[in-house]
């Protein structure tokens, strides 16, 4: 009746989920199964019929029987019909129905013939065997596959996971991977031959299903993560607790089958009294029944696998695409006052939390187990076994003790590894600057310090390992020497084979649970920070989307223009806990902007122009007033934020290409010259940050991407501040002006450029957050009030006024190409180019192979085998002593643990033999006890010591010189390295590879020493008891190795792809912070959660198939432990049967060691090849340890003078350089001579060579020819600190780390307080500081964030103030900043720096009028040097025709004296 029950319930729900499928058509094989079926249907049709004919009527229970049987080939016939025509895999539920069947007519035959209802009931029986033959020909049918062009009308599609497909037998034993291995094995797989991920596995669907549960969790009083993960993906994991206990309850047959085999084996002992021979078919179906439970529980237990472990990558993903969706949304207070690395969460924290589903359900089949042996235990030894019991219970306290300190250290790790995250992410932000500076020191020296504090938490967690497994090995030998003592001293039977052996067996069941529990109860610990970590963050405050009102634009009235922005009694703040008088609040704001203005915002530093631009972005917490914002919104930022993407791609931002109006945006953003001269026009790369673009560029590509979604109000923030004089009044002109492409679209510009406001609608006069001003150009200028002041004191208000009629576009020359092809040439094969290991795949130039308009080197992944030098690597980290030492202590543990086993079984045999007499069994007990005691307590303190070198002598010491080696060699990196690799993948190797070296590596390697050993121990075992078993083990060894060799090519390369197509998520996801307030400008929030879903799915499409083919192999291996099993035991049976003899101790020792070997084996690969996947992190970082480094950063045999340079003599002799070997030159035959303390100006147009000459004063680049002298010191012949220490830069882009304002102006702490007090009074800055909370300990968040962009510039002012050298180089440095802050600037250099020579990257030519010389650059070469009058005055100089476009010179008179600059 049950498989009936089962087929007709299963079938009916089979039915309901089939409903609504698209149907296929009907192809022969559905026929043919179909009169299968019909024929069954009507052999039990049949059966009823007789039943009511016959003359004597069955008993109730048979024609219900048969009616059952009817109705459930009635519905075995409309799931066949379903089934074949809606699914292309095998039907499950008739396959098993079908085996259920034919398991009970098996049964149900015998019965017959025993009773022989063939002469009795003939029909009845030929009825019985028709259907159990027709039952049989179904099961065949249904086994075969389906013809898959039968089904190209499902809702298929390429390249799909076979797992869909796949039959219940191929899920069962997933053989659906095997088409994957095989290729694997024949080829080096690539990306293109993964197959997808089922939809339900996808990234997208995932996250959706998570952020339903999360949404309906926020809801409630106290939201709960794990109530969401639960609620979104439980279905599967709690379904696998079916699997586990089935596994859990035939695991427990093993030793019933061990104890009737040993009783076997007794049986034939001549020497044990009382013993009669049981018969040899007895032996051999225990040998076949040992055999059928192992290959049983294999299913069960991987099936179980398969479920959690799905489960696991599902939780992963949901965590991973949470963060990134919350990173989207979090306010930005909470953004900035974040504690944890926000990059950690989607790494770490959601693989912590994607791990712990594999052993969470040992928290119930734990004591289930636990349960089951300890009821088994009392059926064989009585009540002894409670010593054993007790000894447990006491153990329950001291674990506790020790998993709640576990949680304090893992708590306290995370948090170490956050700060070392931070830092080391804003170091490699932070690069250039740092380099220019020579500050790599004092920021390594930081990470070096946070990373001895994690080093020494996890030496703390390793002690504590220690302990726990000490506690954890001790207690089953205590339990097993407890319970053996206890029953020795009391039991009046002997303690015989049997006992003792069936004991260890299911003392070595209880090993499992009792070891497995402080493992699982610290990665609960583990993921329950990381759980917390992530709740938090996911509850941290949203931007308050509300603040904004965004309206449809209401029909215009009358003659009036529509109003686009409205902005009534507003005030802001940035962060909740502001009052009212807070700094930094706007305040009263009132403000009204009509389609087809222009709004100017003005103002001085720190006045509240950009935090009006965030309040209208809905950045900033809105207190009172009314903001109403009608019309989609475009956003240029002060700092343009760049993608890592073609140049095109950045200008689209997602939008479909209009190649007219691209082109127009283009021309009106005074982009088509810069397309003209990249090496592959709009489609070469940007590099990370926009590396390969001048400052200027960024702003007008981000500047074009505003423009281009042809939006209806545009908030732009000071995006002219980066660009030349003349490039700025281009695109004022043509993009915002009256007749510029914007026009018609209401604008508000951020702007320092105040000859620009006469032409703007209104202007607005900011000061201390409050609209001082307000009105006309015009009515402004005649109130007379604080704009009419700075105009008249500044007197730039006619800069620009006469422009030539006929304007021309700006222009670049065709050697501008130079300083791209220069830098893109110079990097994008230096990761490619760096001393790898010999498993990688090397080329002598890689990088002349990629394309030319690829910036961004593509990751190595090695290929084959991984090179023996990355193990010989790993073990010298360890210490190769301390390696040897552990070695030693595995094998010595291993040995002391089989002499144990050995003494027991001695013991055994003596009261085997001396079983009848009483008094003989306490012979020597004292002896066997102490023995047996002491052997365990040798083997619990090898077990912690082994514990304390593999995590403190070697592992520890490995993560510390790998950590190291990494740190210094990136550290001393080539500027270009970090031009062409992202972010994210050097993170990726500081975050994911150095935590695995921390963490993983020295666990596999132990688990994989230790279940060698017992492997070791095994085979050893069995064969010198039996030795034929060592001809059988022979020909498993060669399936084993060529199984696991077989395995190994795919599960390595699965590993690689996964390793490298998880760093582009991290990249993406660092790229995604950095423009968050971008993004939500523009709501485009769903299209980079889709890319973030893109990305995780490439990831997955190589972990999932590589945690199945897992798997794969534990099946195959656990089949070859199943066989060793019966090997065992059936060459035990036959050695008694032909030989006799065998003690039954020795066949328990055997066996019971061979039971273990199904797991071991199994174990012992999957950690050999863990160990293979994971030792690439060593791989990865070894690479970065050998990376080219720079120039000597000391020579210490040509140290300049502590007071080099003295006077500031400049002298370039026949410069020529170029950005890598085998490029065109940058500069060539540059030659002129700076006298002491001149001021020079370097012009020239973009990529004329200007940067690339600061460069090389700082040697970034190197000279191809020629030299550079400094007060006549070669500067190619010192070391780089001994250079850059000794020269003071000012960037045109002002960078601040992380930390105080002292460190960031300071960070080698070589200055007093009075001295830094000093530089910032005189870059009036001293008051602004002084009000902050600390002072000179005020914190500076990430990027300095918490200042405004003319503020950060002022604290670089106050920067080179501090070290105040012979030389200063200004790269535009006060393009960001008001007129009056740039007069601050200027009056301060010019005091201050009096005495310094100084070179100027000029872009603003009014800036430089007043220098001593001008050098114009041209194609690399100085085509022009000399004074600024002189040059002005000739009217065919190239300085002549840049000053005109800039609106410098009037007709015959150049404007010289009117300029900022230095006077």
């Amino acid at each position: 009746m049950v498989p009936k029950v089962f087929l007709v319930t299963v079938g009916l729900w089979t039915l309901v989920q089939l409903r609504g499928r698209h149907e296929s058509l009907k192809s022969p094989l559905y026929w043919q199964k179909s009169c299968v079926l019909v024929c069954l249907a009507l052999v039990a049709l049949a059966d009823l019929v007789r039943q009511l004919l016959v003359a004597v009527p069955p008993p109730p229970y048979a024609f219900l029987a048969s009616s059952t049987t009817l109705v459930a080939f009635l519905v075995a016939l409309l799931v066949n019909h379903n089934e074949h025509l809606r699914n292309p895999s095998t039907s499950a539920v008739l396959l098993l129905s079908y085996l259920f069947f034919l398991l009970a007519s098996a049964i149900k035959l015998r019965s017959v013939i025993i009773l022989e209802e063939y002469h009795t009931d003939p029909l009845r029986f030929s009825l019985f065997v028709s259907e159990m033959g027709l039952t049989l020909v179904a099961f065949c049918l249904e086994n075969l596959s389906k013809t898959s062009h039968w089904y190209i009308s499902l809702d298929t599609e390429p390249n799909a996971s076979l797992e869909e497909t796949a039959s219940v037998w191929s899920v069962l034993t997933f053989h659906w991977m095997s088409p994957l291995m095989a290729l694997g094995y024949r080829k080096v797989l690539s990306p293109g031959d993964l197959p997808n991920l089922r939809p339900i596995d996808r990234a997208s669907n995932i996250s959706d299903a998570f952020q339903q549960a999360w949404d309906d969790e926020k809801r409630k009083s106290s939201p709960s993560f794990v109530r969401a993960c639960s609620s979104a993906f439980g279905g599967p994991f709690w379904s696998a607790a079916f699997f586990k206990l089935c596994q859990d309850i035939m695991q427990f047959v093993q030793p019933m089958l061990l104890r009737h085999l040993m009783d076997f084996a007794r049986s034939h002992m001549p020497d044990v009294p009382g013993s009669k021979p049981q018969a040899p078919f007895r032996g051999f179906v225990i040998a076949g029944a040992m055999f059928l439970s192992a290959i049983t529980q294999s299913f069960l237990l991987h099936r179980y696998f398969h479920l959690v472990i799905q489960t696991g990558i599902r939780l992963k993903v949901a965590t991973a695409t949470a963060v990134y969706r919350k990173s989207l949304a979090v306010s930005n207070a909470a953004m900035q006052t974040g504690s944890q690395s926000v990059g950690n969460l989607m790494s770490i924290d959601a693989a912590k939390i994607g791990e712990l589903t594999t052993y969470l359900h040992i928290l119930w089949s734990g004591p289930f187990q636990i349960f089951l042996a300890l009821w088994m235990l009392y059926g064989t030894l009585g009540p002894s076994v409670f010593a054993g019991l007790a000894i447990m219970i006491l153990m329950i306290p001291i674990n506790t003790y020790l998993t709640k300190l576990s949680r304090g250290i893992q708590k306290r790790q995370m948090a170490n590894k956050d700060s070392r995250f931070k830092l080391v992410d804003e170091f490699l932000s932070g690069i250039k600057v740092i380099k220019l500076y020579a500050w790599e020191r004092p920021f390594l020296q930081s990470i070096s310090d946070v990373r001895q504090k994690e080093l020494d938490t996890l030496k703390s967690y390793a002690y504590l390992s220690a302990l726990q497994s000490f506690t954890w090995s001790c207690a089953p030998f205590l339990v097993s020497f407890a319970t053996f003592a206890l029953y020795s001293v009391t039991s009046s039977e002997p303690l015989t084979s049997t006992r003792i052996f069936v004991s260890l067996s299911l003392f070595n069941l209880l090993r499992f649970p009792l070891s497995m529990f402080p493992s699982v109860v610290a990665s609960i610990t583990e993921a329950s920070v990381s759980v917390d970590r992530v709740r938090n963050y996911l509850l941290e405050e949203e931007k308050d989307t509300s603040a904004i009102l965004r309206e449809p634009m209401p029909p215009p009235k009358q003659g009036q223009a529509g109003e686009r922005v409205i902005v009534q009694n507003a005030w802001f703040r940035w962060t909740k806990g502001d009052t009212v008088d807070d700094a930094g609040i706007l305040k009263n704001i009132n403000l009204t902007v009509r389609e087809g203005e222009l709004v100017a915002l003005v103002g001085s530093v720190g006045s509240g122009k950009s935090s009006l631009i965030n309040a209208l972005l809905g950045e900033m917490y809105k207190v009172d007033g009314i903001v109403r914002m009608r019309g989609k919104v475009a956003f240029a930022a002060q700092t343009a934020w760049i993608m890592n993407a073609t140049l095109r791609d950045n200008v689209l931002f997602g939008r479909p290409y209009d190649e007219l109006w691209y082109n127009k945006v283009v021309e009106a953003c005074a982009l088509k010259a810069d397309l003209e001269v990249l090496p592959a026009g709009d489609m070469t790369e940007i590099g990370e940050r926009g590396i390969n673009l001048s400052g200027g560029q960024k702003q007008r590509v981000s500047l074009a991407r505003a423009v281009y979604s042809r939006s209806d109000i545009y908030l732009l923030d000071d995006p002219l501040s980066a660009v030349d004089a003349h490039v700025g009044r281009w695109i004022f002109n043509h993009v915002f002006g009256k007749d510029g492409i914007l026009k018609n679209r209401a604008r508000i510009l951020v702007t320092h450029a105040i000859h620009f406001l006469k032409q703007c609608d209104q202007v607005l006069l900011l000061d201390g957050g409050k609209i001082a001003e307000s009105g006309s150009y015009p009515e402004l200028m005649s109130k007379k009030g604080m704009l009419y002041r700075l105009i008249e004191e500044y007197d730039v208000a006619h800069v620009g006024e006469d422009e030539d009629e006929s304007e021309a576009e700006p222009k670049t020359t065709s050697v501008d190409s130079h300083l791209q092809n220069g830098q893109q040439g110079s990097t994008k094969s230096l990761e490619n180019g760096s001393a790898t290991n010999g498993s990688a795949d090397k080329s002598k130039d890689v990088g002349l192979l990629q394309p030319t308009n690829r910036l961004t080197t593509q990751e190595d992944r090695a290929e084959g085998a991984v090179s023996w030098k990355v193990y010989a690597n790993y073990a010298l980290a360890c210490g190769a002593w301390s390696t040897l030492l552990y070695i030693l202590m595995i094998a010595s543990s291993q040995s002391v643990s089989v002499i144990q086993n050995l003494w027991l079984a001695d013991w055994s045999r003596e009261n085997d033999v001396s079983a009848e007499d009483v008094p003989a069994k306490n012979v020597s007990l004292n002896w066997r006890l102490g023995i047996y005691g002491t052997l365990g307590l040798l083997f619990a303190v090898l077990t912690v010591s082994q514990t304390l070198v593999a995590w403190v002598l070697c592992g520890i010491r490995s993560g510390r010189t790998l950590h190291a080696g990494m740190l210094n060699r990136v550290g001393f990196c080539p500027q270009s390295f970090f031009d062409t690799t992202p972010l994210g993948r050097i993170l990726n190797r500081f975050s994911r590879d150095q935590s695995v070296i921390d963490e993983v590596l020295p666990r596999s390697f132990m688990s994989f020493f230790q279940t060698l050993s017992l492997v070791i121990a095994s085979l050893v075992v069995n064969s010198v008891t039996n030795p034929a078993f060592i001809a059988f083990i022979a020909p498993l060894s060669v399936v084993y190795l060529w199984v696991s060799r077989y395995y190994l090519f795919t599960s390595r390369e699965l590993k690689r792809l996964e390793a490298t197509s998880r760093s582009p998520i991290y990249a993406h996801f660092q790229e995604t912070l950095g423009g968050v307030q971008t993004i939500r400008a523009y709501r485009d929030e769903a299209r980079f959660i889709a890319e973030n879903t893109l990305r995780i799915d490439t990831n997955q499409k190589a972990n999932y198939p590589s945690n199945a083919s897992n798997r794969w192999l534990a099946m195959r291996l656990e089949l070859v432990g199943s066989f060793i099993i019966l090997a065992s035991s059936l060459f035990s049976v036959v050695t008694i049967v032909t030989v006799g003899g065998l003690a039954a101790s020795i066949v328990g020792l055997a066996v019971t060691y061979a039971l273990n070997i199904t797991q071991t084996l199994n174990w012992m690969v999957r950690q050999s090849c863990e160990i293979e996947t994971n030792i690439v992190s060593v791989e990865r970082v070894k690479e970065y340890s050998e990376l080219p480094l720079e120039a000597p950063y000391e020579i210490s045999e040509n140290k300049p003078d502590d007071t080099w340079p003295s006077r500031g003599v400049i002298e370039l002799n026949h410069y020529a350089t170029r950005y890598r070997a085998g490029l065109d030159l940058v500069l060539s035959e540059i030659n002129f001579c700076i006298a002491p303390a001149q001021k020079i100006g370097l012009v020239g147009r973009t990529g004329s060579g200007k940067s690339s000459l600061a460069l090389a004063l700082f040697r970034v680049i190197e000279p191809a020819a020629g030299r550079i002298l400094i007060d006549g010191v070669d500067i190619s012949q010192i070391g780089l600190f001994d250079l850059r220490s000794r020269l003071t830069v000012i960037p045109q882009d002002p960078v601040l780390f992380q930390g105080t304002v002292r460190r960031n102006l300071d960070p080698m702490g070589q200055a007093s307080d009075s001295q830094i007090w000093n530089a910032l009074r005189c870059a009036r800055l001293a008051e602004t500081v002084g009000r902050l909370d600390g002072g000179l300990e005020a914190n500076v968040i990430r990027g300095g964030e918490n200042f405004s962009v003319g503020q950060r510039q002022l604290i670089c002012l106050a920067r080179a103030l501090l070290r105040h050298t012979k030389v200063l180089i200004l790269d535009e440095a006060t393009a960001s900043v008001d007129v009056e802050t740039d007069q601050v600037i200027q009056e301060t250099i010019r005091t201050e720096f009096k005495d310094c020579t100084i070179l100027t990257i000029a872009h603003r030519i009014n800036t430089i009028l007043d220098y001593d010389r001008i050098v114009v650059l041209a194609q690399g070469k100085v085509l022009e040097m000399d004074s600024p009058t002189k040059l002005l005055a000739d009217s065919t100089s190239a300085f002549h025709a840049l000053a005109k476009e800039a609106g410098l010179v009037r007709t015959g008179t150049p404007k010289v004296g009117t300029s900022s600059g230095l006077r």
